[in-house]
């Protein structure tokens, strides 16, 4: 059903709702959730999509149920408003049932439409870009208005690692809630920029869905690919393409490097394995694991041949890289592999400091030998 043969039906529609006067309400056609993934939806205003009567009505409330369910829980209620016009009935239904009733029997030849109620707590991304500009604006915090892109670079770092702490626990609600401390970095810096008249969050993110579409020609373009790898290669051509587009190259006509796009600020262990990925995407690499664990023994043998503190700095560097370049061919994100192991560390040597207080005993007192027992004790108990 078109929005504009909608309205006639609208007001009866908002009197068997009970919706005297909305204070906002998304009325939306049925006719792209074919189409969609995500619902074009501010979550906390209600919303109102028609239903023409037809056969098809079951198959437009499947859609509209998968696409809904990636904005709004399964629990989330929702109503049916059905009828011929003369009279309308309404039917709740939660979100996760909306398509698994007998529709057939329930809209017989009618006309119906889709009310789908506003999130319980404000959780669109337009109110929390609000709450940040209010934040920034002359009545807002001291404290925000104070801030700059520069200051706020600490906050972003430790954010992002915090991030990675609640990915390396496994805890969904650490993640859901260190994701949301990160976004809060991300609308600040933009709203920054708003403020001192750079860009807005709307050239944000205009660029970047630009950018991924148009990196992703097997997604919304007519390029076939096999494989992961595929995927990476032409991603690789296509920044190489965007960069001479761009004219990328130093003042001194100097061709930039494929390594250039690697952050100078990332952690060495992540930024070695991107330097051998990408040089591995232009065939920089062995053919077999073989020669790269030859590699390792190899700079293992020169490390300990070194004759200074020089030499051993140099080949603890270069043991490290090739080390890299094993857990690379293994699949293994020697970052996320360290932090792991970091994490071993701690709690068994955590285990060791408790264990050593119950005893009443001062941890520099015990020998290693008892601390070893200690750390096996440790691993036994699977930590």
């Amino acid at each position: 059903m078109s929005i504009r043969a909608a309205l006639t039906h609208l007001p009866g529609w908002l009197d068997a709702l009970a919706l005297d006067d909305p204070d906002s309400l998304q009325l939306m056609s049925v006719g792209p959730f074919d189409a969609l993934h995500h619902p074009p939806l501010n979550p906390d205003a209600a919303a109102l999509i028609p239903l023409a009567g037809s056969a098809d009505i079951a198959a437009s409330l499947g859609a509209i149920r998968r696409v809904l369910l990636n904005q709004y829980p399964g629990a989330h209620p929702v109503r049916l408003v059905h009828g011929t016009g003369a009279a309308w009935t309404v039917t709740d239904r939660a979100l996760d049932a909306l398509a698994q009733s007998p529709l057939s029997e329930l809209l017989p030849d009618g006309i119906a439409a889709l009310y789908v109620p506003p999130l319980p707590q404000s959780s669109s991304f337009a109110r929390f870009e609000e709450t940040i500009a209010h934040l920034r604006a002359p009545e807002g915090c001291p404290w925000d208005r104070k801030q700059t892109h520069a200051s706020l670079r600490p906050y972003l770092l430790e954010e992002t690692y915090e991030v990675l702490d609640a990915l390396d626990s496994g805890s969904v609600d650490d993640l859901r809630e260190e994701l949301g401390d990160l976004l809060l970095q991300i609308v600040l810096h933009a709203q920054i920029a708003v403020d001192t008249g750079e860009f807005r969050m709307t050239d944000v993110i205009a660029a970047i869905n630009e950018k991924i579409v148009r990196r992703h020609p097997h997604v919304w373009g007519m390029v076939a690919v096999n494989d992961e790898q595929d995927v990476k290669v032409n991603w690789d051509q296509i920044k190489q393409a965007e960069k001479s587009a761009n004219g990328g190259g130093d003042s001194d006509d100097t061709p930039r490097s494929r390594l250039d796009g690697v952050p100078k600020s990332l952690p060495a262990l992540s930024q070695s394995y991107s330097y051998q990925d990408r040089a591995a995407r232009v065939n920089f690499d062995w053919d077999t694991i073989d020669p790269v664990i030859d590699k390792v023994r190899e700079e293992i043998a020169e490390l300990l041949a070194a004759e200074d503190a020089e030499s051993r700095a140099l080949e603890t560097g270069d043991v490290l890289f090739a080390v890299v370049n094993w857990a690379r061919w293994l699949d293994i994100d020697p970052e996320s592999a360290l932090r792991e192991s970091n994490a071993r560390f701690y709690r068994r040597f955590h285990y060791i400091e408790q264990q050593a207080a119950a005893q009443g005993r001062a941890l520099d007192t015990m020998s290693l030998a008892e601390m070893d027992v200690l750390w096996d004790e440790a691993k036994a108990n699977g930590l």
